[in-house]
Order: structure tokens, then C-alpha cells, then sequence
């Protein structure tokens, strides 16, 4: 229990960095008023402006702004949206399917070819399964995600034009930003499964399996790669955060409807009230998904206890 109190807190700890953050994004480009306003601002007399600045309450001291943001925040409340007309919460959460959609199609991609190709190499070392899938690796990991969206939309959305650009609403419109998204994933963890396995491979209780005539199948299967899981489960953790966050470009260039493409467009218009709702949206559900992978670590080995 202590253990899961400890993990809990680090969660709110980060949460909180990132709500500091997500706060003083409003005042690291100048006086909020201005920024808020733009433009108008050019149309309204110096009183009407400093009116505006009291409203919205950034006469105030910084300290008491931000608690202020923080309690509201608790509550869902992250203001107004000027563009959209409508909570900055409400907005992010009429978004977010479109993103978990998104990056759940990825998450699954990545594992349903990185593992089994991860294992195809572990268990064939130095042979043309185990090359090619290196170079794979090595390709994905070298190769930026937007480069190869643009490269998807040319060569399937162009050239051969099988699949739409852009948009949404069919399966179709999701096969390239899921493969764009799944790409690196799929190559960090094809490498780190094979390289976790060979280390494994080598351990005396493994040859002992192999001497007690267990089948090869049990000995990969129950016995390296079960205990090769740690390190792939803590990167599979990381992943959830990076295909939220990597989604905001990879929506951006295909035009996905989601909480990443939102972002970009608030960024533009200046909607500075949707950017710290989706930011922290996003910080919680990534806190929320690496506690939970801390908590499954004892079931996958049973050596690491929830005291330690």
C-alpha cells in the first residue's frame, strides 16, 4: 500500500509540473491581455483594455492567478474558449476520442509486429530473419515521424491513391497516420525484445531448462521471454505518453480530428485556454497509464515486491 500511496503522489508531483508549466505558457510571450485579445485590441480605447485585464482577473498577482488556475482546474474549469465558443474542457473531451482511437490502433500495431519480430530475431541470431528485422529497426528509429507521413501521403495517397490524405471517418483514413505514429514504437521495441532475450538466453537457468529436455517453445515462452518482459512492459509504458504526444503532429499533417490537432489550432489562434486544457489532459492520462504499468510489474515478476 505504501508503495502505490508513493506512486500516486510522484503521479500528482508531475501533474502538477506540468500545470506550472501549462500556466506560464499565458505569460512567456507578454501581457496575456494582449496576446488574448490580438488585433482587437487595436479597435478598443486603453480602458476598455485594462476593463478586459481585470475581468479576467491578470491584474492580480501571479501566485494568486495560478492558484486560482490550479483550483478551477480541479474542478474541470479551464476557462473559455474564444475561438470554439465553449469550455476549454469541453473541447479537449469532444476531441478525445479521436485521439485515444488514433493512438489505441498504433499501441496495438506496434506490439502485434514488434514482439513477434523481436522474438523471430532473439531466437535466429546472425540470420536473414534477424538482418532484416535489425535493419527495420534501425530504419524506424532513424526515420522522423512527420518525413515518413509525408512519404505515406505521397506514395499511397498520390501516386497509387489508395487511401485518403486527409480527414476522417472510415478505417481507411487511419491506416497511414497509425503506421506513421506506430513506426518508431515498432523499432525501439523490436530491438529492445531481442536484445532483452539474447541476454536471457545466456542465463544458467535457461541452459538447465534446455537440459531437462523442455521443449524449445517452453523454454522461449515461459522462461526468456516472460522474464524478458520487465524492460519491454517500461517502455511500452513510455510509449502510451509518446503516442499521445506524437500524435500532435502526426493529426496535425493528416488532418485527424483529435485533441493533437486541436492544440496546433489554439496555438494559432491564440486560444491559450484549450492549449493548458489539452497539455494537462494529456500530462494526466500519461501519469494515469505509467502508474499502472509500475503496479503490473510484480505480477510479471513476482521477485520485485510493491516494498521495494
Amino acid at each position: 500500500m505504501s508503495y502505490v500511496i508513493r506512486r500516486v503522489l510522484q503521479s500528482v508531483v508531475v501533474v502538477f509540473g506540468v500545470s506550472i508549466v501549462a500556466f506560464f505558457m499565458l505569460f512567456m510571450t507578454g501581457d496575456p491581455t494582449e496576446i488574448i485579445l490580438g488585433d482587437g485590441a487595436d479597435h478598443m480605447t486603453v480602458q476598455q483594455i485594462e476593463e478586459f485585464r481585470v475581468k479576467m482577473g491578470f491584474d492580480r498577482p501571479w501566485y494568486i492567478q495560478y492558484a486560482s488556475f490550479v483550483g478551477n482546474a480541479v474542478r474541470g474549469d479551464f476557462g473559455y474558449s474564444f475561438t470554439r465558443h465553449q469550455p476549454a474542457f469541453q473541447v479537449i473531451i469532444e476531441k478525445m476520442p479521436a485521439t485515444i482511437q488514433l493512438a489505441s490502433i498504433a499501441f496495438v500495431l506496434s506490439l502485434l509486429i514488434s514482439i513477434p519480430l523481436g522474438v523471430l530475431s532473439a531466437i535466429n541470431p546472425h540470420k536473414p530473419i534477424d538482418r532484416i528485422s535489425t535493419f527495420v529497426a534501425l530504419l524506424g528509429q532513424s526515420i522522423p515521424s512527420f518525413w515518413l507521413s509525408i512519404l505515406l501521403m505521397l506514395l499511397f495517397g498520390v501516386k497509387l491513391k489508395w487511401l485518403p490524405i486527409s480527414g476522417s471517418g472510415t478505417w481507411q483514413h487511419l491506416v497511414m497516420p497509425a503506421i506513421a505514429l506506430a513506426a518508431f514504437p515498432i523499432a525501439r521495441n523490436m530491438r529492445l525484445t531481442r536484445s532483452s532475450m539474447l541476454d536471457f538466453m545466456q542465463k544458467d537457468f535457461v541452459r538447465t531448462a534446455r537440459a531437462k529436455g523442455i521443449s524449445e517453445y517452453r523454454v522461449v515462452t515461459s522462461h526468456v521471454l516472460r522474464n524478458s518482459l520487465l524492460p519491454i512492459v517500461t517502455a511500452i509504458g513510455l510509449e502510451a505518453g509518446f503516442l499521445l504526444g506524437g500524435s500532435v503532429i502526426i493529426e496535425t499533417i493528416f488532418g485527424w480530428p483529435g485533441v493533437g490537432r486541436e492544440i496546433v489550432q489554439a496555438i494559432g489562434s491564440k486560444d491559450f485556454y484549450v492549449v493548458q486544457a489539452g497539455v494537462i489532459t494529456l500530462a494526466l492520462i500519461f501519469a494515469v497509464v505509467n502508474l499502472i504499468i509500475d503496479l503490473a510489474y510484480s505480477w510479471i515478476d513476482p521477485r520485485i515486491g510493491f516494498g521495494s
